[in-house]
């Protein structure tokens, strides 16, 4: 039943591939290829026994986009790593003359700013764990944003993600989530202000687990988690976040705090939560990119000449309530080497220094990746 189900959702996706690929050959007035590879290696230099050094090929994407007609764009992209077939943003989107976009389709639901930067962009090889564990990632839905000088909105309402199934009536989760950003730009510098709120009914799909890798993943794909906890009986949640960047020309400061609150049929209504604060300087006269409340990537100075980066990143997820047993606390310490040859190819190094309460050891672990996407 599992295999049907599988060559069923796989066939979907082709045709739907297939249609959307053909339609906008035919009809697009532009029309384009994007990709990313993203290739790592993992090695514990202290006290990682458990974590298999090697080689993991963390992201392998193919996609396109172009003008569909008039006001309205689309993309599909889909993620050929970890050994299956991943779709990943399925989405099509109307431009208005006012300057809002309507987008209709799977794409990330507006929570966390270290989520919603790209992975193409990200300042470590590992986003921090709770914006891994907090926000809800891509679900199909329906959006609105409208980003006007310093001021930008967007609300967007939500089901599953692509391949999941369930009936509207009893089995569909429904979300409802609004993101407003404060974007104002200050003698030379851009300073970000962000605040989100994402609200879920489960429906009769009950049920919720929050789990996260030490921010490393090893040569099978990151088997390794330290901090996981279920609640089996959950009815809905409600999570809250905000966010603060600054960026001055090379250097620049980020910080988030995201929450989640869950209700139960119990008599227990656990809260979990967890922040992060980074920080990071480039060198040959490179900087941070910023628009319309999203972090882009380093730009060089000069496109020849590349640039250096160097940073470092504090995080703390917590899995722990009073009301509630199973959870964990992690804290970690990450710093990282990244080398840009031109704004599409990119060198990483990352060590990280995992404190977890239920561990008595501090595992130490080296990472670097190779990058490039067009």
């Amino acid at each position: 039943m599992k295999q049907t189900k599988s060559r069923g959702f796989f066939t979907g996706l082709v045709v739907l591939c297939a249609s959307l690929v053909f339609s906008t050959i035919a009809q697009a007035q532009s029309f384009g290829i994007r990709g990313r590879l993203h290739m790592d290696a993992i090695y514990g230099i202290s006290e990682a026994g458990e974590f298999v050094n090697g080689f993991n090929n963390r992201r392998a994407r193919m996609g396109m986009q172009g003008k569909i007609h008039d006001n309205w764009d689309g993309r599909i992209e889909i993620d050929f790593a970890g050994g299956g077939v991943e779709p990943k943003d399925f989405r099509m989107r109307r431009s208005f003359d006012h300057g809002g976009r309507l987008w209709i389709g799977q794409y990330k639901v507006p929570q966390g700013l270290n989520q919603l930067t790209s992975s193409v962009n990200i300042t470590f090889i590992e986003r921090s764990s709770v914006s891994n564990i907090v926000p809800d990632v891509r679900r199909i839905g329906l959006a609105y944003e409208l980003f006007r000088n310093d001021l930008g909105l967007k609300s967007m309402v939500f089901g599953r993600a692509l391949g999941q199934r369930g009936a509207m009536e009893d089995d569909m989760p429904l979300g409802y989530a609004l993101r407003g950003v404060f974007a104002p730009e200050i003698s030379g510098s851009q300073l970000h202000m962000g605040a989100s709120v994402v609200y879920e009914d489960l429906k009769s799909n009950l049920g919720v687990r929050y789990r996260d890798r030490p921010e490393a993943r090893d040569s099978k794909g990151g088997s390794v988690r330290y901090i996981d906890v279920r609640v089996p009986d959950a009815e809905n949640t409600f999570k809250t976040g905000v966010e603060l960047l600054l960026i001055n020309g090379p250097f620049s400061v980020e910080g988030e705090y995201l929450q989640t609150a869950v209700s139960t049929s119990g008599n227990h209504n656990p809260t979990f939560h967890g922040y992060h604060f980074q920080s990071s300087y480039v060198f040959n006269g490179g900087s941070r990119s910023y628009s319309k409340g999203l972090v882009g990537g380093v730009i060089p100075a000069e496109e020849g000449s590349g640039a250096w980066e160097v940073a470092v990143r504090y995080s703390v997820t917590d899995l722990q309530d009073d009301s509630y047993s199973g959870g964990d606390k992690q804290r970690n310490i990450t710093f990282a080497l990244n080398r840009y040859v031109t704004s599409k190819l990119r060198f990483m190094g990352n060590v990280v220094i995992v404190n977890t309460d239920n561990l008595d050891k501090t595992p130490v672990l080296g990472m670097v990746r190779a990058q490039y996407c067009f």
